[in-house]
């Protein structure tokens, strides 16, 4: 699977929707899309995608290009290598193909704390740890090539 940024708002827009499903959060209904795209833009940084992965690579690989010249590895063993070293750091955050820059526990108390607190949502009925619970086992299943 090749993950993109459409994917991330395919993912906030999925919790918010779940959430309000399952009847765990209330919205004005004409205001929906904003969340949406509020939640959005708070999780954008925080998780990568494989474009992104691939330039913190070659990134990577500029940085070391001209210790890694002086060996013979070829450039696709170099870039193997460099990606193997950045995927072992963001690994144990990769989820479904989407690889988050912290573990998905801290995620979710950041999506938490955003549902807490954004003037769009109108109420909350579980708690923190409830909703922090709910949204991590929904990452554990999100699947952004099943979903729209």
């Amino acid at each position: 699977m090749f993950t993109k940024k459409e994917h991330v708002k395919i993912l906030a827009k999925n919790v918010v929707s779940r959430l309000e499903q399952d009847e765990a959060i209330v919205l004005n209904p004409r205001m929906r899309q904003n969340v949406y795209q509020d939640l959005f833009l708070k999780l954008e940084p925080l998780i990568l995608t494989d474009e992104e992965v691939r330039e913190k690579v070659i990134h990577e690989l500029g940085a070391k290009a001209e210790s890694l010249s002086d060996t013979n590895a070829a450039e696709s063993d170099q870039y193997k290598a460099a990606k193997n070293v950045i995927m072992n750091k963001i690994g144990e955050n990769a989820v479904m193909g989407l690889y988050y820059q912290r573990p998905i526990r801290d995620v979710a108390n950041i999506i938490t704390g955003f549902l807490m607190n954004h003037h769009l949502v109108e109420d909350v009925f579980p708690s923190d740890e409830e909703l922090e619970k709910i949204i991590v086992d929904f990452f554990k299943k999100f699947n952004p090539e099943q979903l729209h």
